[in-house]
């Protein structure tokens, strides 16, 4: 699938926040643990849709794949892109072939891989904002719902990233080790600073840019203060391995950098933050994707594999 030029803007946009069911759908039975899994699973009154592909070889974690700010899940299943072509299969189907793998569309979401990328129908809307707490109660409900089996190596791109850590903080037990995939740090407003950081939130994170479906009441919206301020406080964060992906092009957005702020800093700063992730873990593998931009499984999918995989090793052993 070829995206145009426009589409790939767009995303690169809220990047800066990186046969389904409608909803309503039937409730699911427990079947996420084998054989390909692709619906709604009903947590409660609502429908949350979750796609499973894979088996675990001997010993292997299941991967749960959670898209950042404002994508579905197909956000992990971009089979090219412009330029340079991707290296490697997209993500889940690499894996795929020694891991039940998994990923799910956060109602509100953009499905955009189809044109116009409009809002997935495959889950439930709810109101809007959320919390980063709000959207680890989601997931934790969806998997259990559904059956995958655990314990989980949790594989985050961008605000993705700071789901994973909740998560990984709320339900130790059930998280083997987490990626962070040029995920968004709790430290990016210290390495701000208050002034930039508030810059920064309302001109990219709350930003609503013109012809997109983020106009709409229904699309995601997370209270990124309250998640940051989630994490801080939650508990420990789990003795389990971790690797950190980070990119070294720049975020590709058309909208202008707040006052005081240039794109550049912003850049460098949002990279320097990634060394709060390597602190969690002694000997944190941290890959830098030379020539990468924001959505590195897009450009290099072959890393990403290469990370899930060496943290589901370590996790092993």
């Amino acid at each position: 699938m070829t995206l145009t030029r426009a589409l790939v803007t767009v995303a690169a946009i809220l990047a800066l926040g990186g046969c389904g069911v409608t909803a309503g759908a039937t409730p699911a039975p427990p079947s996420g643990a084998s054989g390909e899994f692709a619906q709604g699973v009903d947590i409660g009154g609502r429908s949350v849709y979750l796609e499973c592909q894979g088996e675990n070889a001997p010993g292997r974690h299941t991967v749960v794949l959670i898209p950042g700010y404002h994508d579905s899940g197909d956000a992990w299943s971009i089979d090219e892109i412009i330029e340079p072509p991707a290296v490697g299969p997209a993500v889940p189907v690499a894996l795929a072939r020694e891991h039940r793998v998994c990923t799910y569309d956060r109602p509100g979401t953009l499905r955009i891989a189809l044109p116009g990328a409009p809002l997935t129908e495959r889950s439930t809307p709810v109101p809007q904002p959320r919390t980063a707490a709000d959207v680890v109660t989601e997931l934790h409900a969806v998997l259990t719902t559904a059956g995958v089996p655990g314990p989980y190596v949790l594989t985050g791109h961008s605000m993705g990233g700071l789901f994973a850590r909740l998560y990984a903080q709320t339900h130790p037990e059930q998280v083997a080790g987490v990626v962070f995939v040029d995920s968004f740090s709790p430290t990016v407003p210290t390495v701000l600073g208050p002034a930039k950081w508030a810059a920064y939130r309302d001109a990219y994170l709350n930003a609503v840019p013109p012809g997109t479906q983020l106009a709409d009441p229904a699309s995601e919206r997370i209270d990124v203060d309250a998640g940051v301020e989630q994490v801080r406080s939650g508990p420990t964060f789990p003795p389990v391995p971790i690797a950190v992906l980070t990119k070294t092009e720049p975020f590709q957005t058309t909208l202008p950098p707040p006052p005081g702020l240039t794109v550049e800093e912003l850049n460098r700063l949002y990279e320097d933050a990634q060394e709060d992730f390597i602190a969690l873990r002694p000997r944190t593998p941290q890959t830098i994707a030379t020539g990468d931009a924001h959505y590195i499984q897009w450009q290099s999918p072959d890393l990403v594999v290469g990370a899930t995989q060496l943290v589901d090793g370590r996790a092993r052993r």
